[in-house]
């Protein structure tokens, strides 16, 4: 919850007019505070048997310590508006969740399609940016002029990495904190926050009013 809600704030905040604690937390605030799930949408599910990369995995409620009867989630999913004058009508979908197909951190943002294309014949998949994390990168998604007809659009993806950092996150987390720099803390009023955005879906997983899905390990989660 709070690792996706801060990848949102960050995404969606104003461009702060300094990189200090304090005001990088309040930008952060200032989005988390406009931000309203959509509890209707939500998915909730719970991976079954499978495989990844060859390695068979049983039902979650098979695993040793496992309730069943306690219908604990395995991934979850739901949207999310931001309710100011930049973002309002804009949907951002968080997305977690154990045993799928596909190990990947990423914040995905997929372009809106122009109201006119003159390529006729065609209706090319709107540009995607993807930023990876860990290990980070960046990839663009975008339609090119093809090789030998350049009214033939043609998909390429535009990509780079970033050489991997000396410490993982935790670790420089770890260390700002023993330094006393709150810069990559969260404040009370983000945490505050992302409770509230969270525990009407929570609330309403623990009503079953969100039926739980089940998945197979190895997928990309429920259809």
């Amino acid at each position: 919850q709070n690792h996706l809600l801060q990848l949102l704030a960050v995404v969606a905040m104003e461009p702060p007019q300094s990189l200090d604690a304090a005001t990088l937390q309040a930008r952060k605030s200032d989005v988390l505070r406009a931000v309203q799930a959509d509890v209707a949408t939500s998915v909730r599910g719970r991976y079954t048997a499978g495989a990844i990369e060859g390695r068979e995995l049983p039902d979650y409620v098979s695993e040793d310590g496992v309730d069943p009867a306690r219908g604990t989630e395995t991934y979850a999913e739901f949207t999310v508006t931001v309710e100011n004058w930049r973002w309002s009508g804009v949907p951002f979908r968080l997305r977690t969740g154990k045993a799928l197909g596909t190990r990947r951190k990423e914040i995905v943002v997929r372009f809106k399609p122009v109201p006119h294309l003159a390529f006729a014949d065609e209706q090319p998949e709107p540009d995607v940016l993807r930023l990876q994390l860990s290990p980070d990168g960046i990839a663009l998604e975008i339609n090119l002029n093809g090789a030998g007809d350049p009214f033939d659009l043609e998909r390429e993806v535009l990509q780079t990495t970033s050489p991997p950092q000396d410490l993982p996150a935790y670790g420089l987390l770890l260390k700002e904190m023993l330094s006393g720099d709150p810069t990559l803390s969260i404040s009370d009023v983000e945490a505050e926050q992302g409770w509230r955005i969270v525990q009407p879906v929570l609330d309403a997983w623990a009503a079953d009013d969100i039926p739980l899905v089940d998945y197979p390990a190895g997928s990309d989660g429920p259809a």
